[in-house]
């Protein structure tokens, strides 16, 4: 994508900037939904649904009568995060969709409008401006319908494949269970009992596929769908910069690209601030992690001024230089 290239190498420490730094220990590979029957004592868990803990003894007993309000505290804060992950607004897909879409439309067209009004002829960058609209979108539509039909084939063939080893190859699964756990540094007995429990699981297919060809399920969404708003991003995005152009005489092309250059920064910066505040964590609390926020959000709408602003001057000056 030509946005995201110029932006991250225009402004290459940009990108870390909204994300938060990685959590020192790793995250658990088992499902954490268990019973109040797991405690701190000495006895070994016999439960196979036992999660991993952060104690590096992995031990589990009866409950203790005080630790009551440790398990409250525990369950409210699972609670909390599991309705923070479920409170998307917009789902992320479509998000990515629609930044490709727009990213690229909001610049690439502007861009060439830019460069055509050097022929001083407004006729001249409105037919360049839509035919270069119709057919970046259909461009655009079908990289993002290829794209998707891509990812769902290689999940489905990879999964088949997986499959087909747990079928015709069972001894080969334990190898590879262990593979996965072993940066986890797990003592030999739980990780035996975890091997034991995930192999009779019905679900040992989709642990493969998470956690060893690091491949999630894909997208609810069609490749249609994600082509169509690819599509229509673009579209969208691209028209801006030609607005002007509709309502100025054939010979005041110059005033219609004043106009546009304003348009275009207005909506250039606007759209760095949104994608930014939205694909912020929303994390922080307090005056100072607000102000932290606006502010990438301020440096992301300049950086796609900036962005767009260089790309719209090279297409001009190339087409002058050329002329």
């Amino acid at each position: 994508m030509v946005i995201v290239y110029l932006k991250n190498l225009l402004f290459p420490h940009s990108k870390s900037t909204s994300r938060q730094p990685p959590s020192p220990s790793l995250p658990p590979l088992l499902p954490t939904h268990h019973t109040k029957t797991y405690g701190t004592s000495d006895s070994p868990c016999q439960n196979p649904s036992c999660p991993l803990s952060q104690n590096p003894s992995y031990e589990c007993a009866s409950t203790l009568a005080n630790e009551n309000d440790h398990d409250h505290d525990h369950d409210h804060e699972e609670a909390h995060l599991e309705k923070r992950s479920t409170t998307a607004v917009i789902d992320p897909r479509v998000l990515s969709d629609l930044t490709i879409g727009l990213s690229d439309g909001l610049t690439v067209p502007f861009a060439l409008t830019a460069g055509l009004s050097a022929f001083n002829d407004t006729k001249v960058v409105l037919y360049g401006g839509i035919a270069e609209l119709i057919a970046g979108s259909i461009s655009m539509g079908l990289g993002g319908w290829l794209a998707g039909r891509g990812e769902a084939e290689f999940y489905k063939n990879t999964l088949s494949t997986t499959k087909s080893l747990i079928s015709t190859h069972p001894a080969s699964i334990p190898p590879l269970l262990r593979s996965i756990f072993t940066p986890y540094n797990l003592p030999p007995s739980s990780l035996s009992l975890i091997i034991q429990s995930l192999s009779e699981s019905p679900h040992l297919a989709s642990f493969i596929m998470q956690f060893h060809h690091k491949l999630p399920p894909p997208s609810d969404r069609t490749p249609l769908s994600s082509a169509l708003t690819i599509a229509a991003g673009y579209f969208f995005g691209g028209f801006i910069p030609l607005l002007p152009y509709f309502f100025v005489s054939r010979d005041r092309v110059l005033l219609g690209l004043a106009w546009s250059v304003g348009v275009m920064a207005a909506s250039l910066f606007v759209f760095g601030v949104g994608k930014t505040v939205i694909v912020e964590d929303g994390d922080g609390e307090g005056r100072r992690m607000q102000k932290r926020k606006w502010g990438r959000a301020v440096r992301g709408g300049i950086e796609m001024v900036v962005v767009g602003g260089v790309a719209a001057a090279a297409a001009m000056g190339i087409v002058q230089a050329l002329g």
